[in-house]
């Protein structure tokens, strides 16, 4: 009897498993796999530690001119990013958010990655929030939208997840001046943050935006605005 229990239980565990991947659009799956390929591989050509080999290695497959690989790459970047964000609207006006039920892991963060990379975060931020509280994406992903949005419309974040380098004159020299954008409630942040599924404290996650030797800075507002008016001069 004892063996016909486990005969039943692992039958029933294998169904039920066979189920959940019948439920995975395996063909959307793949078309957003390619997708976010897409969207990555120009910024790791951007990357300054990339090794030569790599490098190459893009440039062959992408068959990209030196021109395209070098000064004209954002360009080309922004050519694809265009691509993307038209397919990825497709997606969204036929599914709704391509989240994990439909596409599983990892897949079901690239509609987020593309949108993120695009000027049409305020369109789309709705369903991003909808979807990371049906739990089809992580919930971290809509704070960092929500972030990057009320920054571009130059007010203070929530979780602190957005940082920016802003070059200006001083004493005729360039100096490059990075910091995290402006947190609305900057003494309750790392709270904020941990309730919504972020591992690192602010102090953490920027030094690994700006280096082991980044001191955080709590700017406000008015001084970063400041600082991005010099900048645009």
């Amino acid at each position: 009897m004892k063996y016909l229990f486990f005969a039943i239980f692992f039958s029933v565990l294998i169904y039920g498993q066979k189920i959940e991947k019948e439920k995975i659009n395996i063909q959307l799956k793949n078309e957003l796999a390619q997708i976010n390929y897409d969207d990555q591989i120009y910024r790791e050509l951007m990357q300054p530690d990339i090794s030569l080999e790599r490098k190459q290695q893009i440039i062959n497959e992408k068959k990209l001119t030196e021109e395209q690989a070098t000064v004209g790459l954002w360009k080309v970047m922004q050519k694809q990013d265009d691509e993307n964000l038209g397919k990825i609207e497709e997606i969204l006006a036929k599914y709704g958010y391509p989240g994990k039920s439909l596409v599983g892991e990892p897949e079901n963060k690239t509609a987020w990655i593309v949108i993120q990379h695009s000027a049409k975060i305020k369109q789309y931020l709705p369903i991003i929030k909808e979807a990371a509280e049906k739990k089809e994406i992580p919930f971290t992903l809509y704070a960092m939208m929500l972030d990057r949005q009320l920054m571009q419309e130059g007010k203070e974040q929530i979780y602190g997840t957005q940082g920016t380098s802003f070059n200006i004159m001083k004493s005729g020299v360039t100096e490059t001046i990075s910091l995290i954008w402006p947190i609305k409630n900057f003494n309750e942040v790392n709270k904020l943050r941990k309730e919504v599924g972020f591992s690192e404290t602010i102090d953490s996650y920027a030094k690994d935006l700006f280096g082991n030797d980044f001191v955080l800075k709590n700017y406000t507002l008015e001084e970063v605005l400041k600082l991005r008016n010099k900048n645009k001069k």
